[in-house]
């Protein structure tokens, strides 16, 4: 009777014990892949530029989840992805070229740029291994090179945009996501130009963009 009693403890141990390794995961990650939509608001225009319609812009990549503590609720990311934006506005005068008439507003300006995007983030969250909805809070800092860069200014012919700006391919700033579960809102800060002035140009373009949209993170 006593080795039976021995044998059921035995048993009873050795089940909790499996149960505890298949359902609980000391060593998970958080958050690894990502994809973002986001409005852009073009900062510091001059006088002659004004942004039209809607600008926009997405994104989606990889970032490595470094755990800093025991609980892995804070950690540091290090990504790697790809970034769509595109930028229209009018330009109601024209001086980098000579045009018919003074009177003539320049539209359908539109820039699109194809980014490699590194980003890096602190990560602040109430995850487990077993809770899978959780708050995060993740400011961080984004570097950004302009792989591809699409330009069009419409006039009564067409003309190359870069005759009135120059494109900055290399951009950088800082970025926060906050939310719960699927749910996060991601901001990101211009703190270099995404345009410049030309030589030809009378007046100074020193041109940032602030963006506010959705990310959503996939284990």
């Amino acid at each position: 009777m006593r080795s039976l009693v021995l044998l059921f403890f035995l048993l009873t141990g050795i089940m909790y014990a499996q149960r505890d390794s298949i359902f609980v995961d000391t060593k998970y990650l958080e958050d690894q892949l990502y994809a973002s939509a986001s409005y852009v608001k073009m900062r510091n225009l001059p006088k002659p530029i004004s942004q039209t319609g809607f600008s926009y812009g997405f994104g989606f990549g990889f970032i490595k989840d470094l755990p800093v503590n025991k609980k892995r609720n804070m950690a540091l990311g290090l990504g790697l992805g790809y970034g769509l934006n595109i930028y229209y506005f009018s330009v109601k005068e024209y001086v980098a070229v000579p045009v018919p008439s003074e009177d003539i507003e320049l539209k359908s300006n539109k820039v699109g740029m194809h980014n490699i995007e590194v980003p890096v983030e602190l990560r602040f969250r109430t995850s487990t291994s077993e809770k899978y909805k959780f708050w995060r809070v993740y400011p961080g800092f984004k570097f950004s090179y302009a792989f591809i860069a699409n330009t069009r200014l419409k006039q009564r012919e067409d003309f190359d945009v870069e005759e009135i700006i120059a494109i900055n391919r290399f951009q950088y700033g800082p970025t926060l996501s906050v939310g719960y579960n699927k749910w996060n809102i991601h901001v990101y800060y211009g703190l270099s130009e995404i345009f410049s002035n030309v030589k030809n140009n009378l007046y100074p373009i020193e041109i940032h963009d602030f963006r506010i949209g959705l990310i959503f993170y996939i284990l």
